[in-house]
């Protein structure tokens, strides 16, 4: 029998999570220190943990599916990608983070693509739903870069590719909530985390090629969506336990 502590556990986390953020958002605004990059590496650790709790949800790692095994290699690769982008504001950090980024998220299509195969009977990888998500979604994003016409230079194409993984990230989302939330309502809290976390990316890539100042409010916003982002994610991962 799956056990509803961990999520509750994680829940709790999330609260936590919630009442530390506007000091951090206070703290990353005025100064770029050691101490910040602790301060968001501890924070990081609350939305870690959670994922790591659909390991006791599932009573250990021998039971704990494959998919979730893939989302938790993401969520690593996810504080791995905010330290280095927290280590320095050169250029060479940021396209290292970035890029690790980038392969989290590519383990977490794949975790929410094994879901969707393992829950929903009949599943396609590639299904004419998900493609025109996708579609929509990257064709938006695509068309705010070209209009705000940013100095991405030898980024251009490596920029794009990461749009692209993210739009994707959130179309697998979306696609698998969609069909089985009725089992577990919980579950829309991945495409609502995915859609922050698309949110985050995408204005942390304004202020760092100058198409948006870092004003407090937009950089708050930035911030404090990323972390509510990992945070869904996690929660929403342990709902598949209830599928």
């Amino acid at each position: 029998m799956i056990s509803s502590v961990p999520f509750l556990i994680g829940l709790c986390l999330f609260g936590v999570t919630i009442l530390a953020l506007p000091y951090y958002c206070v703290l990353t605004y005025r100064e770029k220190s050691k101490r910040t990059l602790v301060y968001k590496l501890s924070l990081c650790a609350l939305f870690v943990v959670t994922a790591f709790l659909s390991v006791a949800q599932a009573g250990g790692f021998a039971g704990l599916p494959g998919f979730l095994r893939m989302q938790l290699i993401g969520v690593c690769l996810g504080v791995a990608g905010d330290a280095i982008l927290g280590a320095s504001e050169r250029m060479k950090f940021f396209v290292i983070g970035s890029t690790t980024f980038g392969v989290g998220h590519i383990f977490y299509i794949i975790a929410f693509s094994m879901a969707a195969y393992a829950l929903i009977p009949g599943y396609q990888w590639f299904n004419m739903m998900e493609i025109g998500i996708f579609l929509v979604i990257y064709c938006v994003e695509l068309l705010i870069i070209l209009l705000a016409h940013p100095p991405f230079h030898k980024l251009f194409i490596p920029m794009f590719a990461y749009y692209a993984v993210q739009a994707l990230m959130f179309t697998k989302t979306l696609g698998l909530s969609l069909r089985l939330f009725y089992a577990a309502p919980a579950l829309l809290l991945l495409p609502a985390g995915g859609l922050l976390f698309v949110l985050s990316d995408y204005m942390l890539g304004m202020m760092r090629f100058k198409i948006h100042e870092k004003t407090p409010a937009f950089k708050t916003f930035c911030t404090a969506s990323y972390f509510i982002a990992q945070m869904f994610l996690a929660l929403g991962a342990h709902a598949l336990l209830y599928v």
